[in-house]
């Protein structure tokens, strides 16, 4: 008896654990996850949340930290949170793996990505990289994009010497240690102009290499069970990102209060650079969030050629409008 009663206790224990930490996602009790630690890339989230949006639609929404896109989509996928943040790469690499994560928008319709360098170095154009010191990460997602552009601009990788870098501090190219580095046009370049340096900015989508960048990702089967969960996370989700995009300067006070250590300065011109790749023809067509098959396509094809994902899959699986609000 007394055996029997410990196993049931255990089994309670268990079961409570595996549900999660406060969360009934079923209910409108929510732990969102983020791609990463919380950044001002991240704002229209927490001015939801603080404006009330969140609140207005029946849900209370807890914003937790995360630890890189990848990640995200893994846990979304496999239940342990129903709804995150992750990277169109992620996304598409955690399909071909056959984690059920779905996108429900695209918050970043055009890509980041850039290689930067000082202004005085006259590196404005990818052809300018021949014979020069570029810091990459080999591991990382940056590099495969950057090697995409080489290869879409007829670039032979010997011409340009790579060193091998482990983070994304700019402090290398300060210190002259490499003449570019590879970074979001948002953070890194950002980091040196706040050092008073002027930098020159190679954007990847203007060379043809445009990944989809930040989405929102919700678990296939939740979007199936609780449809009207997900769209009323969606509606608010988005009528936050408005409010920040048209407020910008409220939408950092917002976000610096929440997050009193981080540099009220780098929050201010973060933000300015990311407004412009919150829209595009799609968003003019279909209102913020807007997704696209094609997008889609060349995301994972661009993943494909690049032997990050094995197999494709059907693009119409990786994503859904169904749940985006009409546009105003």
């Amino acid at each position: 008896m007394l055996f029997r009663n410990l196993l049931t206790i255990l089994l309670i224990a268990v079961a409570a654990l595996s549900c999660g930490s406060g969360q009934d996602a079923a209910s409108g009790k929510i732990e969102f996850i983020l791609d990463w630690k919380a950044q001002m890339e991240h704002s229209g989230f927490f001015v939801a949340q603080q404006k009330g949006f969140y609140r207005e639609e029946g849900l209370e929404v807890k914003i937790l930290d995360g630890n890189g896109a990848p990640n995200a989509a893994t846990l979304v996928g496999n239940g342990t949170y129903k709804l995150g943040v992750s990277s169109g790469a992620a996304t598409v690499i955690a399909r071909a793996k056959g984690v059920p994560a779905v996108s429900v928008a695209v918050l970043n319709q055009r890509s980041p990505m850039v290689v930067y360098a000082l202004a005085e170095s006259d590196i404005i154009k990818p052809q300018d990289l021949a014979w020069k010191r570029v810091g990459v990460n080999f591991e990382g997602i940056k590099y495969q994009e950057y090697r995409a552009l080489l290869t879409k601009l007829n670039i032979d990788p010997a011409t340009i010497k790579e060193i091998g870098m482990a983070g994304s501090d700019p402090a290398p190219l300060l210190a002259g240690q490499v003449d570019a580095l590879l970074g979001y046009t948002q953070d890194q370049p950002v980091q040196v102009e706040l050092r008073g340096r002027k930098v020159n900015r190679i954007p990847l989508p203007d060379y043809g290499v445009n990944l989809y960048s930040t989405n929102l990702i919700v678990n296939e089967a939740f979007t199936k069970d609780h449809p009207d969960v997900v769209r009323r996370f969606v509606r608010a989700s988005i009528k936050g990102w408005d409010y920040a995009i048209a407020h910008p300067d409220e939408a950092v006070s917002i976000y610096h209060a929440g997050h009193p250590e981080s540099n009220l300065a780098f929050n201010q011109a973060n933000f300015q650079h990311l407004i412009p790749l919150l829209s595009s023809p799609d968003t003019e067509r279909m209102g913020f969030g807007a997704q696209s098959a094609e997008r889609w396509a060349h995301t994972q094809d661009t993943l494909f050629d690049l032997k990050r994902i094995e197999k494709k899959t059907d693009v119409a699986a990786l994503f859904t409008n169904e749940f985006l609000p009409p546009k105003k």
